[in-house]
């Protein structure tokens, strides 16, 4: 009986190598399944990225038919930037000194880098130069999914909020026009700001943790950051610094987060893990701002002394009341892109008035309020529904998201330090865009009930997108479509309508080369009426008086254009017109 029963078991019961196969059976389909999780996580991280570059080179490859414009042909008629040997050079002079007369104001040795770059690529291609110029703000937009993906654990979201930031069309002035440094500032900052968030993501260093292999359950230090994440974000601080000066508002991101990081974990760490807590912020944001004085150093001796050379004197009481006006500007930009911003009207206020300043206050104020109480909300739903660490990475996009948005807007009301009379452009909101892209997708992801509903709408504000940003992007086409459709938008703009004459005048000289002086003339004349020191206008006059054989008038119309330019090329012209008229080649006093 017992050995029928003890059959019976034995039965029943697997032997041990029958155990093995099952056990090594199951552990052969978890890895299965693993790998096959891998795989489909890989490939969907291919995907999303992929579907932004084919959006954002669909909607923008109209542009890569338009040809340079504005600064575009000083720039890429810079030798430093078409022959080698000037690296030392982008960092210790400033942009504009291989021109004469060009302004000392501007030191961005990494944006004249990527020009550098770029040639060597495209030489003098606009094709090229513009395809490269669609990459880079795509690499943007690839670049805020990632970091919005790691804040909000969402692809879904972070791709719908990516999408929105690549569509906006106030970004085709930072697109179309390929010599903008805003897409390298914005890429910059956002490394650096993924940099300290994969950083601040991982445990601390030096923490004891009992090991559970141990059998006199000794202790084991777990190893926590190593820095290298740090050093990766001050390292693409600094070059968001040398691309554009606006980047120096970054230390006071830092300061906010590493204070908020310090305080988020408070009540889960004894006062020894406080104490070393605030002490890892202080450290944070010594680098940083240390950072920001070498930065000051490296830029005060290319500037020949100066840190931020004045380009205009305004009353204060002027500057102030225009505050206002111009952030209102800004939140039209930000949010009703139904029109192209990228040339406005100065909105310069002189005296308090209702229209000039208490309407654009008020409207600020309304939007600020709506600001607050959405992130007050985020912030306490994140507190109440999601864990710890998830609630610190929302807490940390909020931080960001808000500073990203408002201080970059901030350094715009240095009306004095922006150009007189056309300083207001729509491509200013390239960062601050971003910001408020990281807020949406982070209210998005909290929506619970409404989430789906939300990023249906969120979607079709990205298509109804598409054709305003192919409508808007079409301004950029050559130098005459940008200016004409400038002075349309602001046709009070002193500086749009002179540049508009410029064009005109240039155009007219192509023409009157060709002895088609007939229209030509027309142009000059009426330009030089607008602003007689117009020298090109004087040029172009001349030409057209020498083919109409009235070789005195000519003479008379290239001298005025010597004096007023002092370009060699137009001084040795009206000579050889004075010795072919038999004149002599220096002129007398009287």
């Amino acid at each position: 009986m017992l050995a029928e029963v003890c059959e019976t078991i034995g039965l029943l019961m697997p032997s041990a190598d029958a155990s093995s196969r099952q056990a090594a059976q199951k552990k052969s389909a978890l890895g299965k399944a693993n790998y096959a999780n891998s795989a489909l996580n890989l490939a969907t991280r291919i995907a999303w990225p992929a579907l932004l570059a084919v959006i954002a080179f669909g909607v923008y490859s109209p542009s890569l038919k338009f040809s340079f414009i504005l600064d575009d042909h000083r720039f890429t008629g810079d030798p430093r930037i078409q022959e080698s040997g000037h690296l030392f050079d982008y960092f210790t002079n400033y942009v504009w000194a291989q021109f004469t007369g060009g302004p000392p104001s501007f030191y961005r040795p990494v944006f004249v880098l990527w020009m550098r770059f770029s040639y060597l690529l495209a030489e003098l291609s606009p094709w090229g130069w513009h395809f490269l110029s669609i990459a880079k703000h795509l690499l943007v937009g690839i670049v805020l999914w990632v970091l919005i993906d790691r804040l909000v654990g969402d692809r879904v979201v972070a791709f719908v909020a990516a999408t929105l930031f690549l569509l906006h069309p106030s970004h085709t002035e930072s697109v179309s026009w390929v010599t903008v440094p805003y897409p390298l500032l914005t890429l910059a900052l956002l490394f650096s700001l993924l940099f300290y968030l994969k950083y601040g993501d991982e445990p601390p260093r030096g923490r004891e943790t009992p090991s559970r292999k141990s059998r006199k359950a000794a202790k084991r230090t777990v190893r926590g950051p190593s820095g290298v994440w740090l050093i990766a974000s001050v390292v693409a601080y600094l070059s968001a610094l040398l691309a554009k000066e606006s980047a120096i508002i970054f230390p006071a991101v830092i300061l906010v987060l590493a204070a908020g990081g310090a305080q988020t974990t408070d009540q889960h760490r004894s006062e020894t893990d406080r104490t070393e807590a605030r002490g890892q912020a202080f450290l944070h944001v010594t680098l940083f701002a240390g950072t920001t004085l070498l930065y000051l150093v490296f830029r005060w001796s290319a500037l020949d002394g100066r840190l931020a050379p004045a380009t205009q004197h305004l009353r204060w009481s002027t500057v102030v009341l225009s505050w206002p006006a111009t952030l209102w500007f800004y939140v039209k930009v930000l949010l009703w892109p139904v029109q192209s911003y990228s040339f406005a009207d100065p909105t310069l206020v002189q005296s308090f008035s209702e229209r000039g300043v208490l309407l654009p206050l008020f409207g600020l104020i309304c939007c600020t309020g709506l600001l607050i109480a959405a992130s007050v909300w985020a912030w306490k739903t994140a507190q109440t529904h999601l864990s710890e660490r998830e609630a610190v990475r929302i807490r940390f996009g909020l931080l960001a998201g808000i500073l990203l948005l408002i201080l970059p807007l901030l350094l715009t009301l240095n009306l004095n330090a922006l150009n007189p009379g056309d300083f207001l452009h729509g491509r200013y909101v390239y960062l601050p865009l971003a910001g408020l892209i990281m807020l949406i997708a982070i209210y998005l992801s909290l929506a619970q009930r409404l989430r789906l509903v939300l990023l249906c709408i969120a979607g079709a504000i990205a298509i109804a997108f598409v054709p305003l940003t192919w409508s808007q992007e079409k301004q950029w086409k050559d130098d005459s479509t940008v200016f004409t459709i400038a002075h349309q938008l602001a046709p009070h703009n002193l500086p749009v309508a002179r540049n508009l004459t410029n064009t005109r005048v240039r155009a007219a000289l192509l023409i009157a080369d060709e002895g088609q002086c007939g229209e030509a003339m027309q142009v000059f004349n009426d330009a030089i009426s607008q602003y007689p020191d117009d020298w090109y206008a004087w040029v172009g006059r001349g030409i057209c008086y020498v083919h109409a054989n009235d070789l005195v008038q000519g003479e008379a119309a290239l001298h005025r254009a010597a004096d007023l330019s002092h370009e060699p090329a137009i001084t040795q012209q009206w000579q050889a017109l004075r010795a072919q008229m038999g004149l002599p080649t220096t002129p007398s006093p009287n």
